[in-house]
């Protein structure tokens, strides 16, 4: 056997549970190398180090938003090799408070010996579109507008106490107030104005619920849906739209298709990148990365 497989392991993502897991984590078969985040960033720069130290594979063990430190730690370094069979490839074992990435690639769920099982088959790596916004990277989901103001203002302790009931409650608070205007620019098509854009790689958008039924991660595009306004019309019509029949032509929705895209705002407001707050605000370039990211599962 070559060397151990290195696990990023977020232990704040639970904090009373971090020891219990990492001995769960070494008690698999082929005991993988871990490794301790130790706040925001590590993950990235942990990951970029296994990276450029030619590490075939590097495991996530975390939520989405490891996942998505992990990615621009892998990306950073997959960026400099022109041989995309010599990219470091991506491993998630979701242990997270959100886990939309491994239910988008059909991982057993929690059953970490099931999702280790995968990543260890040797089985080749599945390629996943990769994305860009402004200069930062996401594998899954973003968003402009509401969500993202949400995240923002959902303390770490609360989600750490409430799950995902935390983004619930801060979503009560934040739909009191009046949204900003956003300007969503497709080349070729009319500026389209909305006060949410939410943006999907996969099909999955906050959880198990399929919101974006047409997407496909490795179809070069991001399925967009713009609400014109957020109110309790546009919110029925949106789940309608999801558990019934699709998005057809609506006088409050917009669904689109696109591989690049522009979003502006009336004010600057924050976006998020798999469940993230971002760096920046307003105006958002999203564009595909020049590679995409390769992933064991």
């Amino acid at each position: 056997m070559g060397r151990p497989i290195p696990v990023i392991l977020n232990p704040a993502a639970h904090s009373t549970k971090a020891a219990r897991r990492a001995d769960m984590l070494l008690a698999l078969p082929n005991k993988p190398d871990l490794h301790f985040t130790t706040g925001p960033g590590s993950a990235a720069e942990i990951a970029e180090r296994l990276a450029s130290e030619g590490h075939e594979i590097v495991v996530a063990a975390g939520g989405d938003g490891t996942v998505n430190e992990v990615v621009h730690g892998l990306a950073r370094v997959n960026s400099t090799r022109p041989d995309v069979g010599a990219h470091t490839a991506l491993g998630v074992l979701p242990v997270g408070t959100m886990n939309v990435f491994s239910i988008e690639m059909g991982l057993p769920g929690r059953d970490l010996e099931g999702c280790w099982a995968l990543i260890t088959a040797g089985n080749p790596p599945r390629d996943v579109d990769l994305w860009l916004a402004n200069d930062q990277y996401f594998i899954q989901l973003a968003g402009v507008g509401m969500d993202a103001e949400i995240i923002q203002e959902t303390p770490w302790e609360m989600k750490k106490k409430l799950g995902p009931l935390s983004y619930a409650i801060s979503a009560v608070r934040v739909m009191t107030r009046k949204p900003p205007v956003l300007c969503v620019d497709i080349p070729g098509k009319p500026s389209m104005l909305g006060s949410v854009v939410l943006i999907g790689s996969g099909r999955h958008y906050g959880g198990p619920v399929p919101v974006f039924k047409e997407a496909r991660n490795n179809d070069g595009l991001l399925d967009i849906l713009i609400f014109r306004g957020f109110g309790g019309w546009e919110a029925a019509q949106f789940l309608r739209a999801v558990f019934v029949d699709g998005y057809g032509p609506s006088l409050d929705l917009d669904y689109f298709q696109a591989s690049e895209f522009t979003v502006t705002s009336s004010v600057p407001s924050p976006f998020e990148l798999d469940g993230e707050l971002a760096r920046g605000t307003t105006p958002v370039v999203f564009r595909p990365a020049p590679f995409r990211m390769r992933v064991v599962c």
